[in-house]
């Protein structure tokens, strides 16, 4: 699904329940409940409500493929508390399962953008799964293209303090409260504890298993949003190239541009499917200057300043001296959607159309000026202020902290899944920390193992297969020792919506492994949709 779709879903469902008078929810009221204290903050309510014969339809995101969900009862949680001296109120949400469809564990969901929580779309699925579910809105609107509700104090003045507990602390928060009423709703603790999230989600699963390794037993932070002030810049590149050459390119031509990329690397692999999956692509943009390609019907060329842009968006950010700065995305990545957008009035008179997570960060955050015009940011004040960025808030929310020891030590378990053709969070960020990590413990595979998947776009499917039972190969791992040597991505054009399962064929057979970083798949030959196919190999 398309990240517009996924965001229409999400501003129609945030935790969004009619409560039920019914019976058989006997702890399921104000009176059973109560609210533990939290070092630093002031409890303000506790409300519970049972919901039944709960129903909705839902998409395919992060480690969830069902998408229709029909039935459910539960209750349904709300606490609010306040941290004093910072004037917020951060809102708890809890879905607790039936006693008799509770699985016995506890699952804290993450959110995307600037938006701690995504609601429906991350908690229906865990609590459909038999988890008592719990996330947290940190005290901020819930918007996940902006934090402009927010961000300033005043102008010039950003709210770091609101920063801090968006970044981590509303998570341990959450998870001590969520842990806590869990147990008085089962009158028994939860045998384990999970985090589930993408992007903001994943961002948030690594930092929990950074700075409180004893919250979570098992964690799949999947295409994680760390690094967070060198991607952020990333995200506005192209834009500031574009706005440097004082060219904008036509969404036809970087959409050739992005066909052209495909088709000449698409069969590297061996398998003419669309999806680049080798990391050996060396397209060379200016090599298509002056051939035309089709624009609603019309004959354009290909142009110089055109094949500069993409070149920029896969290189990466370059400082003034041609620096390296940070990762570029993957030539099958569509940079069009988002990062690298503009908008026509006629033809060859475009312009950027900005993407406003990005634009938050170097406006709001950097800047402190929600008036600044980025189109006259030289790319010395570009770099400048990227650096500026890391310098301000890396330690409070770059969450690239590579000592997983404590992790490690409380016998913590770790999944993360990145998609080669993420359009928004470049993959080699993920390999990057992974990397880091394993400088400081060789082990790392025996608690924290990455997988790359081909053709995957940001958290959501794309032109590849999709990584398939995420959560159950943690929890095997976290509960009976066995390690994944492979995900499973499977083709989601086969996959029922209603049950989030292959609709045909065997799923032990079909579909392509996805590897343990560093080892990649390689095509042997064969059915392309058969996991015998393949093997893992190391580059």
């Amino acid at each position: 699904m398309a990240l517009d779709s996924t965001l229409a879903f999400l501003g129609s469902s945030v935790l969004g329940y009619a409560a039920a008078n019914a019976p058989g929810f006997p702890r399921c009221n104000n009176e059973t409940l109560s609210v533990p204290t939290v070092l630093g903050t002031e409890n303000i309510s506790i409300q519970a409500a049972p919901v039944t014969d709960f129903s909705t339809k839902s998409v395919a995101m992060a480690a969830w493929t069902k998408s229709e969900f029909h039935g459910l009862d539960f209750c349904n949680v709300t606490v609010q508390y306040t941290h004093p001296g910072y004037d917020d109120s951060v809102t708890v949400t809890l879905l607790l399962p039936q006693e008799d469809t509770w699985n016995g564990n506890f699952m804290g969901v993450g959110g995307g953008g600037w938006s701690a929580t995504m609601g429906n779309l991350m908690t229906i699925p865990g609590v459909d799964a038999g988890y008592a579910v719990a996330t947290t809105n940190a005290g901020i609107p819930i918007n996940m293209l902006s934090s402009a509700d927010w961000a300033l104090l005043s102008p010039g003045n950003p709210d770091v303090g609101r920063l801090e507990i968006f970044a981590s602390r509303a998570l341990h928060e959450m998870t001590i409260i969520g842990k806590s009423v869990t147990e008085q709703y089962y009158a028994q603790a939860a045998a384990y504890a999970y985090w589930v999230g993408c992007s903001q989600g994943g961002r948030q699963g690594l930092m929990s298993a950074q700075r409180y390794p004893e919250d979570y037993n098992g964690i799949a932070a999947l295409a994680p949003a760390v690094n967070w002030g060198q991607f952020f810049p990333v995200m506005h590149w192209a834009h500031q190239v574009m706005h440097e050459l004082d060219y904008y390119p036509s969404p036809c031509e970087v959409k050739a541009f992005l066909t052209a990329a495909v088709e000449a690397c698409d069969e590297l692999d061996g398998i003419a499917d669309g999806v680049i999956s080798s990391d050996e692509c060396t397209f060379n943009p200016f090599a298509l200057v002056g051939q035309t390609f089709d624009c609603d019907g019309t004959d354009t060329a290909f142009t110089t300043n055109g094949a500069k842009v993409m070149k920029a968006a896969w290189e990466g950010p370059r400082s003034v001296d041609g620096d390296f700065q940070w990762y570029g995305y993957h030539p099958d990545a569509d940079i069009q959607s988002k990062v690298a957008s503009t908008t026509c009035s006629t033809p060859g008179k475009c312009t950027a159309a900005p993407f406003t997570l990005a634009e938050d960060w170097l406006k709001l955050w950097i800047a402190g000026d929600p008036t600044l015009d980025l189109s006259n940011l030289s790319r010395e004040n570009y770099t400048t202020s990227a650096k500026a960025g890391i310098q301000r808030y890396d330690s409070i929310i770059g969450t690239r902290d590579a000592d997983l020891t404590p992790f490690r030590d409380n016998g913590g378990k770790m999944i993360t899944w990145h998609g080669l053709a993420d359009e928004l969070i470049p993959f080699p960020g993920s390999t990057d920390y992974h990397d880091r990590v394993r400088a400081i413990d060789e082990t790392v595979d025996d608690y924290f193992r990455l997988f790359l998947a081909p053709g995957t776009a940001h958290c959501v499917p794309g032109k590849g297969h999709y990584p398939l039972d995420v959560v159950s190969e943690l929890v095997d791992w976290v509960e009976r020792g066995n390690a994944p040597s492979q995900l499973v991505a499977q083709d989601m054009t086969n996959v029922d919506s209603a049950t989030g399962i292959l609709a045909k064929g065997d799923p032990a057979e079909r579909g392509r492994p996805l590897c343990v970083y560093p080892r990649a798949q390689k095509y042997l030959g064969g059915d392309p949709d058969l996991q015998s196919s393949f093997e893992c190999v190391k580059e």
